[in-house]
């Protein structure tokens, strides 16, 4: 199950961790904002993203489309059997159902995962202590950690391009019961540069979850 409720939370109370913001941490995020999107357009970008997901077997795949207007909060979402935008808090269903709360958690849910590492600018955001060197998978990167209240976020970035390569949270940090996210590939627009794959596993047992890969994306009028 892909962790949705603490995105939701995320977007109407924002970073309820620290008060203490590490300037290192944040000076990390800064360069590797400057790696994905050195000219600043996610801020304001308006275009769409074709993904595709793999899932484990059992689970039926999908292919859909998410449509940002990122400066009027906007998105549109479509697949083949559900049609909606979401204006602000505003919900219009254009084919299938969805519940108002679901949809605008989903808005917020791709805002931020597919706006990584920039959406880590956003008012609130906290950076604790001093960013770590860590081994991950054989190898070394910095990592840099935002406390939420409800959870605690790691974010890899390559030691010397600054490039975001994984990311990874605990719903229980003690017994390290979390999940954790591993990026590949990158897809340019606009000068941007998007993870292409997103690769989900469990953190306590090695248990695969889902890869969420970017097959197009284009601006839009």
């Amino acid at each position: 199950m892909r962790y949705l409720f603490f995105l939701y939370f995320l977007a109407f109370f924002g970073c309820q961790g620290s008060e203490t913001t590490s300037s290192a941490g944040l000076d990390l995020i800064q360069h590797s904002i400057a790696f994905h999107d050195p000219q600043g357009h996610w801020k304001n970008f308006k275009g769409t993203l074709e993904i595709q997901d793999s899932l484990p077997p059992g689970r039926e795949s999908r292919q859909y489309r998410v449509t940002f207007d990122n400066s009027q909060s906007k998105m549109e979402y479509l697949k083949n059997d559900l049609h909606f935008t979401v204006w602000n808090d505003s919900v219009t269903v254009l084919l299938g159902e969805i519940e108002k709360d679901r949809a605008l958690m989903l808005r917020n849910y791709y805002t931020y995962l597919w706006g990584l590492p920039m959406k880590l600018l956003d008012p609130g955001t906290n950076f604790k202590s001093e960013p770590q060197k860590e081994v991950l998978n054989g190898e070394e990167y910095w990592v840099v950690e935002v406390p939420y209240e409800k959870d605690t976020w790691y974010f890899y970035l390559h030691p010397t391009s600054y490039e975001l390569k994984a990311y990874k949270f605990y719903q229980d940090l003690e017994a390290q019961k979390g999940e954790i996210i591993y990026l590949d590939g990158l897809m340019e627009i606009g000068g941007m540069k998007i993870p292409q794959n997103r690769t989900w596993y469990r953190t306590e047992v090695d248990e695969f979850l889902g890869t969420d890969q970017l097959i197009g994306a284009y601006f839009t009028d």
